[in-house]
């Protein structure tokens, strides 16, 4: 698990900035084309290891936003200069990486990586459904802020291929704001697929559909929940009497804006016992559909209030799984399984298997220290507690993890 952020010592910072690390290297070769957007120089923060600048200290002279070191510069070099130096966890930040500075603040968050397949581009605390399981629970306050923080954080990119992320919060409650997002990832980041977490509930309005078929970006995605087959079930998860028509009218008014659609399903005890049924569902009224993700639960925000209601142990709900994974599989819907370590997934269902938690919150606990299939297991969240346990986590021996293997073929 890597952290997004860390604590800096940092001087002569006047203004909250976001900047692109870069080395000295990347600086001579790319210069400002390094970002995939509309950058100057001063939007650039210079990575110099001590090696290197002992080497040549002339490098503090280059026109950069500034200095990021090991330790304090010396001297009165390039006095007034941005300076971050003596990191608290010096793996946190890299070359490559977009970071964000606030005065008076030590701490430095990482909102883009270089490489990662976890990058988000966070919208808004806000939310319009109240999810028992919510990782994150809502705020009601304007945080329109982020919409421009994410457009200039574009600009600060990465030009490469690499999967990005839209979430909040409901992006969709800043309609605007996002509509701007995702035009210029468009334009910006032409190689990069974009994948936006929402309830799907406010495309219930048609207008939505001119909008996104205007932009029509081709490598978009949505994420959209649906936990049961039925009004009623749907509506308790997500605290919200009326979501699961709206829901279901968004989603076939993207379906009608050509857009590419994947349902998820957080896997609990409320939505386990119908999960044969929803698949049903899902084939017979969502053929368009590209995915399903069925989604083991984060043990975090609301759930831990509700974790009676919806705490299962995986190894009581493997029999329904199975069912529906196959009949979806049978029938030509793609279907996967999110957030699960292998040790208890069935082998024969391990070929449906991601490792799909995000880097800077993903946990191996003691027992998975000598599995063999640790590098290619999920593992957990890092809010995982002795609480959410399975009782059949456990290592796998290289004999049991080559017969998943062998399964997943």
């Amino acid at each position: 698990m890597l952290r997004k952020d860390t604590h800096f010592e940092i001087q002569h910072l006047i203004e909250p900035k976001l900047l692109k690390v870069v080395t000295v290297d990347e600086l001579i070769e790319q210069g400002i084309s390094i970002c995939a957007g509309d950058v100057s120089f001063d939007d650039l923060i210079l990575w110099l290891p001590d090696a290197e600048l002992q080497r040549n200290p002339r490098l503090l002279s280059l026109p950069v936003g500034g200095f990021l070191t090991p330790e304090q510069l010396s001297g009165n070099a390039e006095v007034g200069k941005l300076q971050l130096h003596s990191p608290k966890d010096p793996d946190v930040v890299r070359p490559g990486d977009v970071i964000a500075i606030t005065p008076g603040s030590p701490i430095v968050r990482v909102l883009y990586r270089r490489g990662s397949d976890s990058n988000l581009l966070f919208m808004t605390d806000r939310c319009n459904s109240l999810c028992l399981m919510c990782s994150q629970p809502p705020k009601d306050i304007d945080d329109r802020w982020h919409i421009e923080e994410n457009l200039r954080l574009i600009d600060l990119m990465d030009p490469g291929e690499e999967n990005l992320g839209i979430s909040g919060g409901e992006p969709t409650l800043y309609r605007d704001g996002l509509l701007e997002i995702l035009a210029k990832c468009k334009t910006v980041l032409r190689q990069k697929s974009i994948h936006v977490l929402s309830n799907g509930r406010l495309f219930k309005d048609p207008s939505w559909t001119e909008s996104l078929a205007h932009i029509q970006h081709p490598q978009l995605s949505w994420g959209i929940p649906l936990y049961a087959d039925n009004a009623r079930d749907h509506d308790h998860v997500v605290q919200a009497p009326g979501a699961f028509s709206e829901t279901l009218q968004g989603l076939y008014n993207l379906a009608r804006a050509n857009q590419i659609i994947e349902i998820r399903v957080v896997l609990n005890r409320l939505t386990t016992p119908r999960l044969p049924e929803l698949a049903h569902y899902i084939f017979r009224n969502l053929p368009f559909v590209r995915h399903i993700a069925l989604m083991g639960i984060e043990s975090t925000g609301l759930a831990r209030k509700h974790y009676e209601e919806l705490w299962i142990d995986p190894l009581d709900y493997q029999e329904s799984l199975s069912q529906a994974i196959y009949f979806l599989h049978n029938r030509g819907l793609p279907v996967s399984i999110y957030n699960l370590p292998l040790c208890l997934v069935p082998a024969h269902l391990s070929r449906f298997a991601r490792q799909s938690i995000s880097d800077w919150k993903n946990l191996f606990i003691d027992t998975c220290q000598q599995c063999a299939a640790a590098h290619q297991c999920s593992g957990f969240f890092k809010s995982h507690t002795a609480r959410w346990q399975s009782r059949g986590i456990k290592k796998l021996s290289t004999e049991a993890f080559n017969a998943y293997a062998r399964s997943a073929q």
